[in-house]
């Protein structure tokens, strides 16, 4: 029995480790799915670097040409440092790779590990056909559904070298390009193309990697030669030297920093600036050694200057923080070059929040300002996720401060609300965004993490109100479905005087919400899993107003702000809370051309029909698109979503000629589904799910 565990767990293991196949000697041109292991690159043995990749002790790439990848402890990628995303099957093979743009590779394998069909986002299929000894013998490729290509392969052996011959037939089925590819030990030694016959030579290292290949028989072949590290390099001597190089081979053009190993250029080593004038920080990661390279001139430097390198900073850490006379920079695998990145103090520990690409990641400094005569400290990452909310407490004074990737919360606008866990959520502007989890039991000046808010206080957990200019208990909160169905239909609740009126399914607030809170500004609009999400309407107790889009509790789309007095102030696509691209600028500045104030063809402007009627918001190809606001001539008005085409669509507030509003659901063009109409006449508010004649039809959907 303990045999038969073994042989499993080692079965498992294996399809962890090796996933798609990979046979370089007898199968070259066999494809492969979404390179991340050293077998995809046909590289043999306990490899470190080579060609500008980086790869693990178990073989997976960890560093290429700028995108860094992230594994777990499977061996599998769980992201990289621009936010792509992949998925995997059982066996242990990506079959999804999904770029942060939004363009997608999907693959999928046989049961023999082998890619037998990949698609594009873009439109190209890929069929893969194999013999039985599992070498491609046909590939099908389609660009939109439509025949492009077909390549055929055959194999046949001339002593130790593989042959390869390819025939392809063109999308209208007439013979195309054919030739014969020559192997030996997996590497292309001789082509025979209708252009002619090309000749190889390739050599090799101890590990039976690639190190030179160059056309045979020409006293002038360029050389692509490839410098290999590998792991069981880490403890032999090596001679280190900064120096430079002219790329391309050429002898004359503009040098490029470089680090030479044992006179050798080597592409894995990271060189950064320094903290001191004219000086590099080096760093080696098969080592995990930093280095100091005092006095570089390179403007006084020939492409041959060559220095020693000798200095060690720090070893066996790939992250630190180097200070010298009041400056300092951190640095994580030697870069210090990042997108983006702020600072802040918890306490005497110092946050460091990054975006290389477009992945955030926290590092933190353990107690910083009580190091501050050490040269070099340690740093360590602090988390991945991207949330990046850290507290600490003072408990001698019964404080605390948070920091949100790296800065902290504006304290001034600031206040809170214990749950019954003994948690505060912190709300900004009374919006609650944030929760610092396991408060009660935090230690002094001991970084802990919080996470954001979920819809905490409209779930019964609310326990008391406190604000930060005063860190004293106001009152007690209830929290109370005081008036409908506060599970699945129409519902309002009470917590801390904020008053929702909105409908539930699975009692969370999922459709629209009215909310009021008590220092009299309100929110109406679309809401998601107990957040604010879709299109809403925002009024802060100043006067200030927001329409747009929202997403997980932000402003995130197209929207814009007013002041008290109604007039536009900003407006644009924001993300993520923030506003990204303002589109108002000509609005503002009443540039005015016709009928149109601003940009009426593809942004923002105010556009006065002939027949009287006037709209302010969002154009696409010269339509209404996004959000606005239209005024008809007769005085009816209405302010909310639009779609392609220019209709209704999504949710919006529609007043009618007698003043009569209805805010809710609009769909082509019409009222159609749940929202709220209130009577001029009668006063009457009925709540509901409305046709598209204006009549409600039922309570709930």
């Amino acid at each position: 029995m303990k045999n038969i565990v073994l042989i499993m767990l080692f079965y498992f293991m294996c399809q962890l480790v090796m996933a798609q196949k990979i046979d370089m000697v007898n199968a070259p041109r066999n494809p492969i799915g979404f390179k991340h292991k050293k077998a995809h690159f046909f590289l043999r043995g306990d490899i470190y670097a080579s060609s500008g990749k980086i790869f693990d002790r178990s073989g997976n790439l960890i560093y290429n040409y700028g995108t860094r990848y992230y594994y777990n402890q499977n061996g599998e990628i769980i992201g990289n440092n621009y936010g792509d995303q992949c998925e995997y099957d059982s066996r242990g093979n990506i079959i999804k790779f999904q770029y942060k743009n939004g363009s997608l590779s999907e693959y999928t394998f046989n049961n023999k590990d082998l890619l037998i069909f990949e698609k594009t986002s873009y439109g190209e299929e890929k069929s893969y056909a194999y013999d039985s000894q599992e070498r491609i013998v046909k590939i099908i490729v389609n660009k939109k559904g439509i025949f492009h290509q077909q390549r055929e392969y055959s194999y046949s052996k001339k002593g130790d070298v593989l042959v390869v011959a390819i025939q392809y037939t063109n999308a209208d089925k007439q013979p195309g390009f054919k030739g014969k590819y020559h192997y030996t030990d997996g590497f292309l030694v001789k082509e025979e193309l209708s252009s002619g016959v090309y000749e190889y030579v390739v050599k090799r290292d101890a590990k039976r990697n690639k190190i030179d290949f160059y056309m045979a028989n020409d006293p002038n072949a360029k050389h692509y030669k490839t410098f290999n590290r590998y792991f069981s390099d880490a403890n032999k001597p090596a001679k280190l030297e900064y120096g430079y190089y002219i790329p391309n081979g050429k002898k004359n053009g503009k040098k490029l920093a470089t680090v030479f190993v044992n006179g050798k250029r080597a592409s894995d080593i990271t060189i950064s600036k320094g903290v001191k004038p004219n000086e590099k920080v080096l760093f080696d990661g098969l080592t995990q050694t930093y280095y100091s390279v005092s006095n570089v001139q390179e403007e006084t430097h020939s492409a041959n200057t060559k220095m020693y390198v000798s200095n060690v900073l720090s070893q066996g850490k790939n992250m630190i923080s180097y200070a010298h006379d009041g400056k300092f920079i951190n640095y994580v695998d030697g870069q210090n070059k990042v997108k983006a990145r702020e600072f802040a103090f918890l306490g005497s520990h110092m946050i460091d929040h990054r975006i290389e690409k477009t992945l955030g990641r926290t590092y933190i400094i353990y107690n910083y300002k009580n190091k501050k005569e050490q040269a070099v400290k340690e740093m360590n990452l602090l988390s991945t996720d991207e949330n990046s909310i850290f507290y600490t407490r003072e408990l001698e004074k019964d404080n605390f401060f948070i920091v949100v990737k790296g800065q902290h919360i504006d304290y001034k606008k600031a206040r809170f609300e214990y749950l019954t866990s003994g948690d505060p959520v912190i709300l900004i502007d009374n919006e609650p965004l944030y929760i610092l989890t396991g408060f009660k039991n935090a230690k002094d000046n001991v970084v802990h993490k919080g996470r954001p808010y979920n819809g905490e206080l409209d779930k019964k957990q609310t326990k008391a109100t406190v604000k930060t200019e005063t860190t004293k208990k106001n009152s007690s909160a209830d929290f109370d479905c005081v008036k409908g169905d506060c599970k699945e239909g129409w519902g309002r609740v009470k917590v801390n005087g904020i008053i929702t009126d909105a409908t539930f399914k699975n009692s969370s607030i999922e459709g629209v919400a009215y909310i009021s809170y008590p220092n009299g500004s309100y929110y109406h609009g679309q809401y998601k899993n107990n957040r604010r999400d879709g299109v809403g309407y925002y009024k802060w107790k100043n006067g200030n107003v927001y329409i747009g889009g929202w997403k997980d509790g932000k402003q995130h789309g197209l929207g814009y702000t007013m002041n008290k007095e109604n007039q536009i102030t900003s407006g644009g696509l924001f993300e993520n809370g923030k506003l990204v691209t303002e589109t108002t600028t000509d609005y503002i500045a009443n540039k005015a051309t016709g009928n149109c104030t601003g940009n009426c063809e593809d942004g923002f402007g105010k556009y006065v029909y002939n027949n009287g009627d006037i709209y302010w918001g969002f154009f696409k190809n010269k339509q209404r698109y996004g959000v606005g606001t239209y005024l008809w001539k007769n005085k009816s008005v209405y302010t909310g979503a639009y779609t392609s085409g220019g209709k209704r669509n999504g949710y919006g507030i529609y007043t009618y000629v007698d003043r009569s509003v209805f805010k809710g659901i609009f769909k082509d063009d019409r009222i159609d589904g749940l929202g709220v109409m209130k009577y001029k006449t009668t006063g009457n508010v009925v709540q509901g799910v409305f046709n598209n004649k204006g009549a409600k039809v039922k309570e709930y959907e």
